[in-house]
């Protein structure tokens, strides 16, 4: 490693440990300036922290007269030289209430899938009685419970709190999308969220009804898509009156031989999708492996078609028509 590549991780190290642990330039003899700290979370500095550092309050009062530091909330500034983002305005709200990402915040946080930088949304002791403008507040009697983690310097409720709180304002078929990515990325299973539901069951808390219920769905079957694709074409054609098929249908030959698994099958038609994502491809030989499949898998009586993702986003009615017709060909 070279020595200006340690020297660069060596800063970045004393920069977080001064972050969070304000007094301890002082014991290495290493000076890190607030704004340096600032940076680390993501230009957002609060009055406690930087009387932590040894500035005074009127020090601190200088920096916002002059426009160098920007108060978004009562205690809570933001480096003028640093942009405002959708971190930033989310770790200010968080600062300013002692709250915690929580709900759609949350699952965008944690990359569920679904959600990329929703409306600012935290939660918070019920003893918290402030609003704030332009947040969305949730007061929680289970403080005690929220799971608390970190992600991209932010505090946020855990994978399956997460799933709960979004059960209390979203709809079933979002939150299934939601349990799925969670469980599709190994972060949570069907058995954590019902630990998790019992956990926190109690008359009148939101979204133990919704959840119980998808738990009652999906505990007799347990199987999540590779893709939110195949969940979201399956939904479409459910809607749509059509025949469910079966997601990850293992297709054998007749000497009962693993051939492949099919995205979507209808085993008593012997008819099945591809559901062709071109993330999932990376290379020739990726595809030629995947022809040689579902070759083998016609041989053996298997009608097979390719849907692409442009023709679900495009014409969903168009590919609705078309699963018609071939279920009844």
């Amino acid at each position: 490693m070279s020595l200006i590549l340690q020297i660069s991780k060596m800063s970045h190290l004393v920069v977080r440990m001064v972050t969070n642990f304000p007094h301890c330039y002082e014991q290495l003899g290493i000076h890190v300036s607030i704004d340096d700290a600032a940076r680390q979370q993501h230009g957002i500095i609060t009055r406690k922290q930087a009387i932590a550092y040894g500035m005074t309050a009127r020090q601190v009062d200088y920096r916002v007269a002059r426009g160098t530091w920007i108060r978004r909330f009562s205690g809570v500034y933001q480096l003028r030289s640093s942009p405002v983002t959708w971190e930033s305005r989310l770790l200010s709200a968080v600062f300013a209430s002692g709250g915690i990402a929580s709900h759609r915040c949350a699952a965008a946080l944690l990359k569920l899938d679904v959600f990329y930088e929703p409306d600012v949304e935290i939660s918070v002791a019920t003893d918290r009685a402030h609003d704030f403008d332009g947040v969305n507040v949730h007061r929680t009697s289970q403080w005690g419970r929220r799971d608390p983690i970190v992600r991209h310097g932010i505090p946020c409720t855990g994978v399956e709190r997460t799933i709960l709180d979004c059960a209390g304002v979203l709809r079933l078929e979002t939150v299934e999308r939601l349990a799925e990515a969670a469980i599709r990325q190994g972060r949570t299973t069907w058995l954590d969220l019902a630990d998790c539901l019992r956990e926190h069951s109690r008359k009148g808390r939101n979204g133990c009804g919704t959840l119980r219920l998808l738990l009652q769905m999906r505990l007799e079957d347990r199987t999540v898509p590779l893709s939110d694709f195949s969940r979201r074409v399956v939904q479409l054609l459910v809607d749509s009156g059509l025949p469910r098929p079966v997601i990850e249908y293992r297709i054998s030959d007749s000497n009962d031989q693993f051939i492949m698994q099919a995205d979507l099958a209808w085993p008593a038609h012997k008819k099945a999708w591809e559901l062709d994502g071109l993330q999932w491809h990376f290379g020739r030989l990726d595809v030629e492996r995947d022809r040689r499949k579902r070759n083998r898998a016609k041989s053996e009586g298997w009608t097979i078609q390719e849907i692409l993702w442009s023709m679900y986003v495009d014409s969903p009615d168009q590919l609705v028509q078309m699963a018609r017709k071939f279920l009844d060909a």
